[in-house]
């Protein structure tokens, strides 16, 4: 039987004062208990829920939450009021398995509304997807309001009633009150888990962080620190810093600076990663770094600085390493003769003046240009594609030890032979090259390879010896004149080790400066030796030497010989008359008649007695026309003669020259 309207508005009435003094309760609570943990509002939604079905008469009360894995749904909190639990257990199932978000259910129309939302009649209400689960338990109607925790919903709440109930308006209006008091409660709660979080935060990094932090007030004095800044001025602990003045700690030199730095912090609010030298109670300096910010209050007013200070000694004594090695680096590449660089990232970072003379730029202007356009088109896809390759597999090493045309500044094509390997620079993989111009040497082999008749005449008909020999020391070739010189055909010379034409006394000196040229190759080498031809007579030669590879890639040794015995037959004869007048000089010199002539003034005169020119007694001493001039004029005044002629006279006369 259906209670009489009259008697059902006044319970209502009479629920909806009840549901006034549950506002104000939870009013006092949110306002009392200050800002609680999550499971201080869940304890509020079972206490919202539990009272309101009280007072209601509503057999059931439930909350949804946010779904954890989703922003968009709501599941259930498993937060519940059941009047009769086995009755209600199929009604609860299908509660707890049903996922809502704003088009499900009577939560998804309040979820998309953000109001209280009534269901006269779930079994009429078309989508519900409860609606079997609460007919088989015997619900009719159905109300539900949000809470808000910012601009999200934090929770659904949810009521159900045994009677068909049309919508009151009032208790609708309460049910809003009340989700609007749970929602500060919710969003107190959150800024409280918040502000915890942050403290937490705040003091894990103090207490871990490897860098002294300090907080001062606005005249520099201490209000906090870590264990580090403590270690970092040489006390004990934190607590021996509190109420010192932190610019007591920068260096003298710095203090001004430092200063400055703070009123520039309380006029901009930060200053970053400024150096000083900071002064430690033992007297000892540290460098360091710090960066610092202003701490306002709620009205925005200034009320303290935080620093960050960085011990930066092995920063800087890696930095003075690096710049010593860079300037190692420098002064030696400056001094090399090769051409030496550094690509990084597809350009240039490093080059020695010796790169920019062999590319007709300026060092500055290497730097800036494309470096690809140094090198010629012939070779410039190949050695990109193989620098390519180095730096994006870290096994592959880079391009090496091989021969590329580079177009110079003015346009002119000139050879050179490249040398890289991979290095660190400046923090990550760069590519340190070098290079030797080798056109003179391409141009040379050229023209060697470029037809038979240019080999004959430059080597087979050539008036001097050519001899080309490989890495063992076997003559390769001999050209006609250098065979017959030594009384050889070419073809008796071939194949013979070309230590048996030499001198025996002379043949271990040889082999040293024949396996030095090997080992430099392209460089030249000198020497004068002695030969013996096949009658056995034996003639000096001088040859020049330089390895290099063939048509074919092999190591071999070109040598021009020239015969200079002629030369040394009459060295050695100038030896002798040189040994001979000075012999008599010195006997002269012993009978001390030589008008006070020194023994080079006293040879002179025999030289000049004997009618040689002033060119010839150069040759014959080994000094300069001028120096044998001045010589004469010496003789002259000490003999008191008037010419050469005299003097010679006097001399043959008085018997000097005997």
């Amino acid at each position: 039987m259906k209670e009489p309207g009259r008697a059902r508005s006044h319970r209502m009435q009479a629920a909806n004062g009840q549901l006034q003094q549950l506002i104000d309760i939870i009013a006092l609570r949110a306002s009392t208990a200050g800002v609680a943990e999550v499971q201080g509002v869940e304890d509020a939604l079972r206490f919202v829920v539990d009272r309101i079905c009280s007072h209601t008469g509503w057999p059931v009360g439930h909350v949804y939450m946010p779904a954890p894995d989703s922003e968009d749904e709501y599941v259930s909190a498993g937060i519940w009021h059941l009047e009769d639990a086995a009755a209600l257990e199929q009604f609860r199932k299908a509660t707890e398995q049903t996922r809502l978000n704003g088009d499900v259910g009577l939560p998804g129309r309040m979820l998309s509304s953000g109001r209280p939302a009534w269901v006269v009649d779930v079994a009429q209400e078309p989508g519900f997807p409860r609606a079997a689960a609460a007919k088989s338990a015997g619900l009719k109607s159905a109300v539900a309001f949000p809470i808000q925790a910012g601009e999200r919903t934090g929770a659904v709440v949810e009521f159900f009633s045994r009677e068909v109930m049309e919508a009151d308006e009032q208790l609708m209006e309460a049910m809003v009150s009340i989700g609007t008091e749970l929602g500060r409660a919710f969003e107190r709660s959150r800024e409280k888990s918040m502000a915890q979080q942050a403290a937490e935060l705040y003091r894990s990094v103090v207490e871990t962080s490897p860098d002294a932090i300090m907080v001062t007030d606005l005249n520099g004095r201490v209000l906090m620190c870590n264990q580090p800044a403590a270690t970092h001025h040489g006390a004990e602990g934190p607590e021996a810093m509190l109420g010192l003045s932190g610019f007591d700690f920068v260096a003298p030199e710095d203090r001004e600076r430092a200063v400055e730095n703070a009123r520039r912090t309380l006029e901009t609010g930060s200053v970053r990663n400024v150096e000083y030298t900071l002064v430690r109670r033992d007297g000892s300096r540290i460098p360091a770094e710090l960066s610092a910010s202003l701490i306002r209050d709620p009205e925005g007013q200034p009320r303290a600085f935080i620093a960050v200070v960085r011990n930066i000694s092995e920063r800087k004594q890696s930095e003075d390493a690096l710049r010593k090695s860079e300037e190692k680096f420098r002064t030696l590449t400056e001094m090399n003769a090769a051409a030496t660089f550094v690509f990084k990232r597809g350009r240039l970072v490093y080059a020695n003046s010796a790169a920019g003379a062999m590319t007709g730029y300026t060092v500055e202007e290497l730097l800036a240009v494309d470096p690809w356009k140094t090198v010629h088109p012939d070779f410039r896809e190949r050695l990109q594609r193989a620098w390519r390759a180095t730096f994006e597999h870290t096994d592959q090493p880079p391009p090496s030890g091989f021969e590329v045309k580079i177009v110079r500044k003015g346009g002119e094509e000139r050879w050179v032979e490249y040398s890289a390997d991979l290095v660190e620079w400046e923090g990550s993989r760069a590519v340190l090259g070098t290079a030797y111009d080798v056109t003179e040497r391409k141009e040379a082999e050229k023209a060697l390879r470029d037809s038979e008749e240019r080999y004959r005449v430059l080597y087979q008909d050539n008036p001097s010896m050519y001899f080309t020999v490989d890495a063992t020391g076997s003559v390769l070739s001999v050209n006609q004149f250098g065979a017959e010189q030594l009384g050889y055909t070419p073809e008796e010379l071939a194949g013979t080790p070309v230590l048996e034409v030499f001198y025996e006394e002379d043949k271990e000196e040889v082999a040293r400066q024949l396996q030095l040229c090997i080992e430099t190759p392209g460089k030249m080498a000198h020497w004068e030796f002695r030969k013996v031809r096949k009658d056995g007579e034996v003639i000096w030669v001088k040859e020049a030497a330089r390895a290099t590879l063939d048509a074919n890639g092999e190591l071999i040794v070109l040598i021009v010989c020239e015969d200079i015995t002629e030369r040394r037959r009459m060295e050695e004869e100038l030896r002798k008359a040189r040994e001979e007048l000075e012999g008599k000089v010195e006997r002269q010199m012993q009978l001390g008649r030589a008008y006070g002539l020194t023994f080079r003034e006293l040879t002179v005169l025999h030289l000049v007695a004997a009618g040689n020119s002033d060119r010839e007694m150069a040759d014959k001493l080994g000094i300069s026309p001028l120096t044998v001039s001045k010589h004469v004029a010496n003789i002259l005044s000490k003999m008191s003669a008037s010419s050469r002629s005299e003097a010679s006279a006097r001399a043959v006369r008085e018997a000097l020259l005997v």
